[in-house]
């Protein structure tokens, strides 16, 4: 059996155990290589994540294949990061679609386009070749490259692109996100891989600070929630509460029309990465 896989699913549902209708646990985005850990049961295998998080995932959303996983690793990788981008089989909107991707899925980048803001020819992890809008696709960090002030920017940036998504338990996309999958995602989307759920974790490089040295892009953790601080009392995060349901702004200063007294009372600790 072959030691990694990549997804090839727009979306892959992990879960928490090796069968269907039970808890979720995460999601994976298309051309992501994960570690097989052990072949489980009802056609589940448990894996570990490139952000060394373990979990189960059905047998239909990964292509079991060292090589493949191997030539993936050292291709000219581009990451989705439109909402949505669809692989199409020719240059034009006319044409079929090999799949969709959404925001955080990798394509091989094969060539640019004719044309300013055309179809960027693209690779699959299976081989095949489609095109996909250039506008579309952003660079793939396998780790941070800014300094500190440009990274505090983008991750916070990066929160806000999912600025309404609903509140989805265990999501981590444009379709649903939860709270620790936001945070995480924005994170890695820029090239740090911080624990998967809403706690600071030994060998993760997120560390508590000082709640009075906090600065936009650190995090607010409550007990079972996480948030984003953005600066000037603000912070994002995905909420379940009703009437919010989803990305939301709110603010840790009383007065303000943002206020959440419950989550400005009880911020447990604040995170770092500096």
């Amino acid at each position: 059996m072959s030691k990694r896989a990549v997804i090839i699913s727009m979306i892959a549902p992990y879960f928490c155990e090796p069968k269907p209708l039970c808890e979720p646990d995460d999601e994976g985005w298309y051309g992501q290589i994960v570690e097989i850990l052990e072949e489980a049961e009802n056609g589940f295998y448990k894996i570990r994540t490139p952000y060394n998080y373990v979990t189960y995932v059905e047998g239909c959303h990964i292509l079991m294949d060292d090589e493949v996983c191997d030539r993936w690793e050292q291709a000219d990788l581009r990451r989705v990061w439109a909402p949505f981008a669809d692989v199409q089989m020719g240059e034009k909107v006319q044409f079929s679609k090999h799949i969709t991707l959404c925001r955080g899925g990798i394509v091989e980048y094969v060539a640019d386009p004719e044309k300013p803001l055309g179809w960027a020819k693209v690779r699959l992890a299976d081989g095949r070749e489609g095109f996909v809008r250039q506008n579309q696709l952003g660079n793939y960090y396998k780790e941070a490259s800014a300094g500190e002030e440009e990274f505090r920017n983008s991750v916070c940036e990066a929160a806000k692109m999912y600025m309404g998504v609903q509140y989805r338990w265990g999501g981590k996309t444009p379709c649903g996100i939860d709270c620790s999958g936001l945070v995480g995602t924005a994170y890695l989307l820029n090239g740090v891989k911080i624990y998967r759920n809403a706690d600071v974790r030994e060998g993760f490089p997120v560390h508590e600070i000082d709640r009075a040295h906090m600065k936009k892009g650190d995090l607010l953790f409550f007990k079972g929630h996480v948030a984003m601080y953005l600066g000037d009392g603000m912070y994002i995060h995905s909420t379940s509460r009703p009437g919010s349901d989803g990305v939301v702004l709110n603010s840790l200063v009383p007065g303000h029309p943002l206020y959440r007294d419950d989550l400005a009372k009880g911020i447990l600790s604040v995170g770092s990465i500096f």
